[in-house]
């Protein structure tokens, strides 16, 4: 049974959301201080045009002297002017940064993370859906990191009013007029209103709890099937998927996933809960509202204050009413999002999950990786992927590996590239344990085409070199080398041709035979010591492949290759083949040896293949 997680506590949400800031410091320096500068206009404007009305009315109601209701005018349509048009330009600075430069910002910071942690986690499901969770709820519902820009906003501003409406109230509990002593002269008929309005503030606060609660259970009752429309809305989307969504009539099926998906009926609750909350809130301000203006105005008539300072109390305290209740509800918001920054926090600390070493690699042309006792097992899973594996290696060779799907052929291969580490055993190069290297210029050994590989819809010649700077003889040589060289050729633009439609309507489209050959130029243009294919030619006729093979073959020269293939006939070109099986190497040798080898399981495989090869 799982253990369940404890609630989180109030610091906890503190601390996600001071950590959540330092990552809005990070991504823009210049959006606090600006956010700061705007907060400070908006609050101050209107507190500055009470206290000058205010001197204004007196004025009229008083001495009436022209000099001083003048320069009160003047102030007032200066500073205003001032204040409005130095408003403008940090708003649009902040507006500017406000919602998509912030998305934008927090997807470059994913992306590039993601590019960055250690292999294991980007093949973790959980991992993989926490983050679109993420992204949908930070785009679609503006919660998380991008609701901490808005937040920012509205709280400094809110705290700023309160500073300076409690400067204009400071006059409020005092006076040097003789008045009427009544009961609304007194401190307590201050104190019954603040209690009125602490009332509502409590009242407030219940409700954000009820709010909180529903909309939590809304999150989690709609995560995962919310994940499931958005997978199947893109779907649709993919012009991969056109065709046979048309030839399988797979629409009615997906509308199913999409009423199934998005629970209407919980969503209304929430929105109907959420108007009757509105409606007992604007009704709970306009009884605060009428007891602030029946406070002042039966305080004026007892003689306490004169009319303009009745305007800038009222001012003052709607003012004050109005930041506290906002103040209140940003607080509340606050801490509700911040259990949404939590997981980009989670994903942005996750721990290495690989060993790093520091050790630089021997400086000899010749390396020998020695498999010793390995064994491996996905993380999840309860079976080992490879057991007990003792192999060697020598580079300067060529290296086929082979076996039915799920044998184990592909996991070597990460293994051997260090994207996993061995559960079980070690494996050595040149007698020092992998982990003991540093991992970047380990990797750097290694030019790998996986099966799963990708194409950016980008330039040919930038997927080549994987960079906006290329040599552009090596990018066309290695490009002819993987026999692209002749559909290169029909491309007006070469090298600059975009490839598919995703972004440049210019695009072209390739076949997977040809994208498998963009792929294997990459992989010689990137002059790694060791060459891995793993099914690098699963798109090609046996023809096709025969003919990049030979042509391979001779290009790489004496550098090392290790094919993986389900197609034996890549086997004719390696020195060495080894055969897995269930996880385990089962046999090794030379196609002559193992073919020798009537019971094994290479010629079995070679024999049931044998049709679709002619010997040359």
């Amino acid at each position: 049974m799982e253990n369940k997680e404890k609630a989180p506590r109030l610091l906890d949400h503190v601390k996600w959301t001071y950590q959540g800031l330092r990552i809005l410091m990070r991504l823009s320096p210049s959006y606090i201080p600006t956010v700061l500068g705007q907060s400070f206009i908006t609050a101050f404007t209107p507190m500055m045009q009470l206290f000058f009305s205010a001197r204004i009315l007196n004025e009229l109601s008083g001495e009436r002297e022209v000099t001083a209701i003048v320069l009160y005018i003047v102030s007032t349509v200066l500073l205003s002017f001032a204040l409005s048009s130095l408003k403008s330009l940090l708003t649009r600075e902040v507006d500017l940064s406000t919602f998509w430069l912030a998305y934008a910002d927090m997807l470059g910071m994913e992306s590039e993370h993601f590019a960055k942690m250690d292999f294991p986690y980007t093949e973790n499901s959980e991992i993989s859906e926490s983050l679109a969770v993420m992204d949908t709820k930070a785009l679609g519902n503006g919660l998380g990191l991008i609701n901490l820009y808005q937040l920012s906003q509205s709280v400094s501003a809110n705290l700023l009013s309160l500073i300076f409406a409690g400067v204009l109230l400071t006059g409020m509990f005092q006076s040097n007029s003789v008045y009427e002593s009544t009961f609304v002269t007194t401190h307590y008929a201050v104190l019954l209103l603040v209690l009125l309005i602490a009332v509502m503030f409590l009242l407030n606060a219940c409700f954000r709890r009820k709010e909180k609660k529903m909309l939590d259970d809304l999150f989690i009752e709609n995560a995962k099937s919310n994940t499931a429309a958005t997978y199947y809305s893109e779907y649709l989307k993919a012009d991969k998927a056109a065709k046979d969504i048309r030839l399988y009539h797979q629409g009615d099926m997906l509308e199913h996933v999409f009423s199934y998906s998005f629970n209407i009926k919980s969503w209304l609750r929430f929105f109907f809960f959420e108007g009757r909350l509105g409606g007992f809130l604007g009704a709970g301000m306009a009884v605060v509202g009428g007891a602030v203006y029946l406070l002042i105005g039966l305080r004026a008539i007892a003689g306490m204050y004169p009319v303009g300072n009745v305007v800038q109390y009222v001012g003052a305290v709607t003012a004050l009413v109005t930041a506290l209740t906002v103040l209140f509800n940003d607080f509340g918001r606050a801490y509700n999002n911040a259990i949404y920054i939590k997981p980009l926090l989670d994903f942005l600390n996750l721990p290495d999950c690989l060993s790093k070493g520091s050790k630089l690699l021997p400086d000899e042309t010749k390396y020998v990786f020695e498999f010793r006792n390995v064994s491996f097992r996905y993380p999840g899973t309860r079976t080992d992927a490879l057991k007990n594996l003792n192999m060697t290696m020598h580079t300067n060779k060529r290296l086929a590996v082979v076996g039915p799907n799920g044998s184990g052929k592909t996991t070597m291969i990460k293994l051997l590239c260090r994207l996993y580490d061995p559960t079980e055993g070690e494996i050595l190069l040149n007698g020092v344990n992998i982990q003991e290297y540093d991992i970047q210029e380990y990797h750097r050994l290694f030019s790998v085409v996986f099966q799963d590989f990708k194409l950016f819809p980008l330039t040919i010649g930038s997927n080549v070199a994987v960079s906006d700077t290329r040599d552009q003889n090596k990018a066309v040589h290695y490009l002819k080398e993987a026999g692209f060289g002749e559909r290169l050729e029909k491309f007006p633009s070469g090298l600059d041709t975009i490839l598919y439609k995703d972004f440049d309507k210019e695009g072209v489209q390739i076949s997977g035979g040809e994208a498998q050959k963009i792929a294997l130029a990459r992989a010689l243009y990137k002059d790694a010591a060791i060459i891995v294919l793993d099914e690098p030619t699963a798109a090609l006729d046996p023809i096709a492949e025969f003919e990049v093979y030979s042509a391979f073959d001779k290009t790489i020269g004496s550098k090392t290759a290790v094919f993986i293939s389900h197609r034996l006939s890549s086997c004719r070109f390696c020195h060495d083949i080894a055969v897995f099986n269930n996880g385990e190497l089962v046999q090794r040798g030379n196609h002559d040896a193992l073919l020798a080898e009537s019971t094994g399981l290479y010629a079995s495989l070679w024999h049931a293949q044998a049709q679709h090869y002619v010997d040359t």
